[in-house]
């Protein structure tokens, strides 16, 4: 019963989204996919596989980089054969998390020299289409080196005929604080071909439970962003993913659609929509110590890799941050409350609503592998229809 009425909502979703489809293999204007794709998770490669025909760009998540500058890369051959065979674009993604690490990037001319003809160099040599740089964390204080560097960067990308993506948090506003505050979303709009507002994880691991991605914050970020940046440039960060809260014992565990739906069936609950965040959502109670239901993996994928490795680097990072006190370990068997909440096909049927009401250019979904499967006739049908004159 749980399957057909979800067959019959996605009839319902698709109906809303557009009467028409084309059977063409390029997108409408203004309508472009960009997936996240991770080396280390095979469901993300069945998730490519399985649906090339929706997916414009794959944003490869198999790059680092050092504190002297030097790019490292475990190169899929396998992946960039296929997505050739179907058109799609691979851009190689470098991901920071450390404000350490970023700061030494931006603001040591050595290293940012470095850094940039590295990737160029790597970028020409490979044959991709284009670079995605998502360094996050960076600190507010850098904020006009962060944006000096994307612009070197970019003319160096653009010289050789590659482009440059940009992956950037959310903000209503221009702040130039906190998490969000290095990023100046007009200056760096003039320097880059695509920018990912990642409008996800407005609730989290630090925070209560609550929407990953409340559907009136990612109104008003996306309203923003492309008041700033071009919006054809934009692409609206959809997450297909959740969070599992322990709201006994506290705590929280990051979950993909399929383990929140094996987790909602194994306790005999509905998964709802939230009417105001849109959404989806559940609670349920369990014993602590009990093991959730667990699904087979794929096994691990036999692909051509190439790796560039780069050489030592003297600079060594800072000492680790403290580990945290561990929580004290509730009784075996202790009945524990849980809240659960993610984003699914409906959720993201709402938000490409968004897409198209600011004109952004498209949308990037993080990540391949996590999602609703029912997410893809949605993304397919938004992808191919033909722009609304009015828009």
């Amino acid at each position: 019963m749980r399957r057909v009425l979800r067959a019959l909502m996605l009839v319902v979703l698709l109906a809303a989204i557009s009467p028409v489809a084309t059977s063409t293999s390029q997108p409408a204007a203004g309508r472009r996919v960009l997936g996240y794709y991770v080396p280390y998770d095979p469901t993300s490669w069945s998730s490519l596989v399985a649906n090339p025909e929706a997916i414009d760009v794959v944003a490869a998540q198999w790059v680092t980089i050092d504190a002297c500058g030097q790019l490292g890369s475990r190169d899929d051959q396998t992946l960039k054969q296929f997505a050739a065979l179907h058109g799609i674009q691979v851009f190689p993604s470098l991901l920071t998390l450390s404000g350490w690490l970023n700061h030494r990037l931006l603001t040591d001319e050595d290293v940012s020299l470095r850094a940039i003809g590295q990737i160029v160099e790597y970028v020409v040599a490979e044959g991709y289409h284009g670079f995605d740089l998502d360094l996050e964390g960076v600190q507010s204080d850098d904020r006009a080196a962060y944006t000096a560097f994307v612009a070197r960067l970019g003319a160096a990308l653009h010289e050789r005929g590659k482009a440059l993506a940009l992956a950037i948090p959310p903000k209503p506003r221009d702040v130039t604080t906190g998490w969000a505050g290095a990023y100046d979303y007009a200056a760096l709009g003039e320097h880059v071909d695509l920018v990912t507002i990642m409008t996800y994880e407005y609730h989290g691991p630090w925070s209560g439970p609550g929407s990953i991605a409340p559907y009136n914050s990612v109104d008003q970020a996306l309203a923003f962003a492309t008041s700033q940046i071009p919006p054809d440039k934009v692409l609206l960060g959809l997450a297909f993913y959740g969070y599992d809260w322990n709201t006994t014992s506290g705590g929280s565990r990051a979950l993909t659609y399929a383990q929140s739906a094996a987790l909602a069936e194994h306790h005999q609950v509905a998964i709802t929509t939230d009417p105001e965040t849109q959404s989806a959502t559940f609670r349920y109670q369990a014993r602590a110590g009990d093991p959730p239901p667990t699904r087979a993996r794929p096994a691990p994928l036999q692909h051509e890799i190439t790796v560039r490795e780069p050489p030592p680097c003297p600079v060594a990072a800072p000492g680790p941050t403290p580990t945290p006190t561990p929580r004290p370990t509730p009784p075996p068997g202790a009945i524990q409350d849980h809240e659960v909440w993610l984003e699914d096909s409906s959720g993201a049927a709402a938000r490409l609503g968004l897409a198209d009401r600011h004109g952004a250019g498209g949308v990037a979904s993080w990540r391949l592998g996590q999602e609703d499967p029912l997410v893809w006739p949605v993304l397919r049908q938004w992808r191919d229809r033909q722009g609304d004159p009015a828009r």
